[in-house]
């Protein structure tokens, strides 16, 4: 996953999520999030989902990579959900499809919206400290990502991840253990380069926005409506 490349298509895509407000698609993408996350059964799962889909299909094109880039998530859940597979399959279905649509919702706003604009809206509505750990956690979340990647194929290359369903789990945690370790020590040493550099608790990122317009209107409209569909039915 390219960082670059995501900050290339949020900055010059040319679709009705790149025209609406930033404000607006953060709005929206919080409900349809928490509209994913309340889904507790498969049928309000698939629901949630269907309904993220459509409203990630107003990127056109750019479709494709945002749902590559939520299978990431449902990577993870799917070995989460192994371990309730065989005592209860639809619970292990409805978490893997609450990933999708949670990964789905975050890649659609990322690849819509650049990221300067997201942490003005969010730094807007939360305490300092929390926008910038947020900042700061987004471009270190594609890092972290290329990491695991080329670590995965190091483990292919030098044999694979063992021929046993549990030797391979074994292998992908210790992997992630690596990881988890290096995100560590990456979040220290970016704090002491900001500190250097003149951080004073807060990174300056505010812009001003035009007036909604009628598609603002309806993507909150249609966010909040989802949100209250999958309430009822939960």
């Amino acid at each position: 996953m390219d960082v670059q490349f995501v900050d290339e298509l949020a900055a010059n895509g040319r679709t009705p999520l790149h025209a609406a407000l930033p404000w607006v698609k953060i709005s929206a993408s919080a409900a349809l999030l928490a509209a994913s996350i309340a889904a507790s059964t498969p049928v309000a799962a698939g629901a949630a989902a269907v309904a993220v889909v459509v409203f990630a299909s107003a990127s056109l094109g750019q479709l494709r990579y945002t749902v590559t880039m939520a299978l990431y998530p449902v990577f993870f859940a799917s070995i989460f959900a192994l371990g309730s597979v065989q005592r209860s399959p639809l619970f292990a279905l409805t978490i893997v499809v609450k990933a999708f649509s949670a990964g789905l919702v975050a890649s659609t706003l990322i690849t819509t919206t650049p990221f300067v604009d997201i942490f003005a809206g969010v730094s807007r509505a939360m305490p300092a400290i929390v926008s910038d750990a947020l900042f700061m956690g987004y471009r270190s979340f594609f890092i972290l990502i290329n990491e695991l990647q080329n670590l995965l194929r190091a483990v292919r290359l030098r044999g694979g991840a063992g021929r046993g369903l549990a030797q391979q789990l074994r292998t992908y945690g210790q992997v992630l253990g690596v990881v988890i370790l290096h995100s560590a020590d990456m979040t220290e040493r970016m704090y002491r380069v900001m500190i250097v550099r003149g951080y004073s608790q807060r990174i300056e990122s505010a812009r001003e926005w035009p007036p909604p317009r009628t598609f603002d209107y309806l993507l909150i409209a249609y966010a909040g409506a989802v949100l209250a569909l999958i309430l009822t039915l939960k």
